[in-house]
């Protein structure tokens, strides 16, 4: 079954196509030349004529006189003899004003035009007979090597103007998926089609509002990156797809912007979206390491593990010493089991990086999970060296002191980590169970009620809050937090439970439930 996305990529696909071969069949029933713009003029015109249009009444404008005109006073300029049509298609190459009308022959090439630019405006393809006595179709000159890629074509018309013979909408909503279709399928994209200094400048002054878009989503991504809750995060995401998108349409071919939005995407758990992201992402540009790593990041929030190995492996092949994507890719061994390997990876990252306080936290989950409680522990106070801040670490570490059964150096470590989030709910909850190893059934309970308000789905805290109880000999209320834990998860807790809350049952081993990283 496909998923949203691919649905919709399908669908868009399918109108790129479509259009496509309108725009063929309405081809095939004559010779036509094709212009693309991206936006609809009230007359298909020369640049010259645009400039006048406005301030000289039509029948008193002779646009040949003026270009004449122009023509004499560029000769003076033309370091050697150049025919008028070369002269002429100079100019228009630099931006100068003249009376050639821009067409292509290729109708592939008239949609980039059609679609590059105004993305809020639909653009439009129009079609244009080649013979016709209102006006001279000539090729340029081969002195310009951008006219041959844009396999370009000029009209001549003694008005300035001409009637098309066809128009082609294409919408709005079309623009960005027929670039991607034609940079992908068709190898035209703005680096084919500005191929030279000056279309590099032309093509920077043109995106130039893209960067603005770009800036202000990374300034959104940063208030995001500092918000307070949930919620407010949320909201800035949502800010912040808003101004890549607006990146991308301005540039389609930004890949910045596609990685950041990705990520941002990924953020609001819209994992899809982000690796369709990094996908074009990586079209644009196969050799940026970052965007490997970043889908594999996404593909392990999916649970996708092996897919998200191939891509930190590529990432690593791309830059070797890329710290953070042997991090990641410790992580995914660490999540299918392969503990050795996971920690290898994060040796590799530290020996790159010996600052990342989260690879030494990672690295003692791991050793944990290992079993290895002690180095485990030395990677936590690691951590913590390097960030006095973190959270986690104290958490983690108190975890470890608990499976260890030094309770008080346990609760220190919990307790550390409370103060720098009251709102830790795994801190309370673990803390609570080292109260209780300690057989402070009060304040165990204490820690479970705190860890209940914040999080009332909690089916832990629950289960361990009706074992203090249970302790305390309290049954008919154990009873009660027993059923709600197995209410909230039935896989969590089993049904046979219930009977250690009788007294008959005190023999039956407790089961406590503790989170470990």
């Amino acid at each position: 079954m496909n998923t949203p996305n691919e649905s919709n990529t399908q669908t868009a696909l399918s109108r790129v196509l479509a259009k496509i071969a309108e725009i063929a069949n309405a081809s095939a029933k004559g010779d036509y030349i094709y212009r693309g713009e991206s936006k609809y003029h009230t007359k298909v015109s020369s640049n010259l004529y645009r400039e006048y249009e406005d301030d000289i009444e039509v029948e008193y404008f002779d646009i040949g006189v003026v270009q004449n005109e122009i023509l004499r006073e560029a000769k003076e300029y033309t370091p050697h003899k150049m025919d008028d049509l070369e002269i002429l298609t100079e100019l228009q190459h630099h931006g100068g004003k003249t009376n050639l009308i821009d067409f292509t022959t290729d109708y592939l090439v008239a949609l980039f035009f059609a679609c590059d630019g105004n993305h809020d405006k639909p653009g439009r393809v129009i079609l244009l007979q080649r013979q016709s006595k209102a006006y001279k179709v000539v090729k340029p000159p081969r002195t310009i090597t951008r006219a041959g890629d844009q396999k370009s074509i000029f009209v001549q018309a003694p008005s300035g103007i001409v009637d098309p013979d066809v128009v082609m909408c294409i919408p709005v909503d079309l623009k960005g998926s027929m670039l991607e279709y034609l940079r992908k399928h068709h190898d035209i994209s703005t680096k084919t089609i500005y191929n030279d200094l000056q279309g590099f400048i032309k093509n920077r002054s043109s995106h130039r509002s893209a960067y603005t878009e770009f800036y202000k989503g990374v300034t959104c991504q940063q208030y995001a990156a500092s918000a307070r809750n949930r919620a407010e995060k949320q909201q800035w995401y949502d800010k912040v797809v808003v101004h890549y998108t607006a990146a991308i349409d301005l540039n389609p071919e930004f890949t910045e912007a596609y990685t950041n939005r990705g990520v941002a995407y990924a953020n609001k758990g819209e994992f899809d979206r982000a690796i369709q992201d990094y996908n074009t992402a990586i079209d644009l540009n196969p050799q940026n390491a970052e965007s490997y790593n970043n889908r594999g990041i996404t593909y392990a929030d999916k649970s996708e593990f092996d897919r998200a190995i191939q891509d930190y492996n590529t990432a690593i092949t791309l830059n070797p010493e890329y710290a953070d994507a042997y991090t990641n890719r410790g992580n995914a061994y660490g999540k299918i089991g392969e503990l050795d390997t996971a920690i290898r990876d994060y040796d590799t990252a530290i020996d790159l990086n010996p600052e990342l306080a989260d690879v030494y936290t990672n690295r003692g989950n791991t050793y944990h999970r290992k079993g290895e409680l002690d180095t485990a522990i030395r990677d936590y106070d690691t951590a913590i060296d390097l960030n006095p801040e973190y959270v986690e670490a104290y958490n983690n570490r108190g975890t470890v002191y608990s499976s260890k059964s030094e309770f008080d150096t346990a609760i220190q470590s919990y307790t550390k980590a409370i103060d720098l989030n009251p709102k830790h709910v795994n801190a309370y909850n673990n803390r609570g169970v080292a109260y209780h190893g300690k057989g402070e059934f009060d304040r165990a309970i204490q820690d479970y009620n705190t860890t209940i308000v914040l999080n009332p789905e909690y089916a832990n805290a629950y289960s361990n809050r009706g074992i203090a109880y249970y302790s305390k000999g309290e049954f008919d209320i154990a009873i009660q937090d027993y059923n709600t834990a197995i209410a909230l998860n039935p896989e969590l807790v089993e049904m046979k439970c219930l009977r250690l809350f009788r007294p008959q049952f005190r023999k039956v081993k407790i089961r406590f439930f503790v989170e470990i990283p």
